[in-house]
């Protein structure tokens, strides 16, 4: 099998998981024409031109999420942040489990992937945005008190910063003791819901594991990245899914034009690229 070969199974295999393809493509060595790739596809992923064009391969964006687990620098991370972003995005669990695999992965092989993430958290906050911003909250496992507690504490602080209870407890494993004040201060305001099955108390709960947390050496860090093993075994184990189902697939019209660049990331326009397959 040829790179090349590999990457038409990706673009014609419409049930299933293409594992002989990926297998290969994920023993080549980096490869910046697959980062390329993987980039298009992650950056427009949820765009509804693209995705009603690759309408029989649904799956497309999550097989190069599964790529860049080998092929990625970091100039990925923009295109990680873009997948958790996206307001009003699908919910889309299986490309949204990948993409967390990819935040833990860059933020501990680039720490400065780590300050992107939380800039890219900080401006959802700040435009008070629905999208699924709290996967990038994984980034906190590898984030240092003296380089990002304030930013963190400030997250903590602000009150339109969402799943506030998810980041006090990755706070708290990640142990940004600098942190901990803002947590407590949190917590002190749930106190008085004590009332058992209310969402505040729920929320109450959960902070004062937190705080608990900070303390806990025996405790293992819920880091995905660390957590979930190759992607080979993985992905075998949901296998069933792809067999029955397009998991990926979105409702949407195409609108590509015969002028515009081809979806399939060649870097072609359209009509002289897939529009002629």
């Amino acid at each position: 099998m040829t790179k090349k070969e590999a990457i038409a199974i990706l673009h014609s295999q419409k049930t299933g998981v293409p594992f002989e393809a990926l297998e290969f493509l994920m023993s080549l060595p980096y490869d910046e024409d697959i980062e390329n790739k993987i980039t298009f596809h992650l950056d427009n992923a949820y765009d509804e031109r693209i995705s009603m064009l690759n309408k029989s391969l649904p799956n497309l964006p999550l097989w190069y999420a599964i790529l860049a687990e080998v092929h990625s620098s970091q100039k990925m991370v923009p295109s990680v942040i873009n997948l958790f972003t996206t307001a009003d995005s699908p919910d889309w669990d299986l490309l949204d489990e990948q993409g967390l695999f990819l935040v833990g992965m860059l933020a501990e092989r680039y720490p400065e992937a780590v300050t992107s993430f939380l800039d890219a958290i900080e401006r959802q906050v700040s435009k008070k945005s629905n999208a699924p911003y709290l996967f990038l909250y994984d980034c906190i496992y590898f984030a240092k008190d003296e380089i990002h507690g304030t930013k963190i504490s400030r997250l903590l602080s602000n009150p339109d910063t969402g799943w506030k209870p998810l980041l006090a407890v990755h706070v708290a494993e990640a142990r940004l003791n600098s942190c901990r004040d803002e947590v407590k201060k949190l917590h002190e305001a749930f106190v008085p819901f004590t009332q058992k099955g209310t969402n505040e108390n729920l929320i109450r709960e959960e902070l004062q594991f937190a705080l608990e947390l900070f303390d806990d050496e025996t405790h293992t860090p819920g880091i995905y990245f660390h957590q979930r093993g190759d992607w080979n075994a993985h992905y075998k184990n949901a296998e069933e899914i792809f067999a029955d189902e397009n998991p990926m697939l979105a409702n949407v019209f195409n609108n590509v034009g015969r002028n515009d660049l081809c979806p399939c990331g060649s870097g072609k326009k359209y009509k002289s690229c897939c529009l002629k397959k």
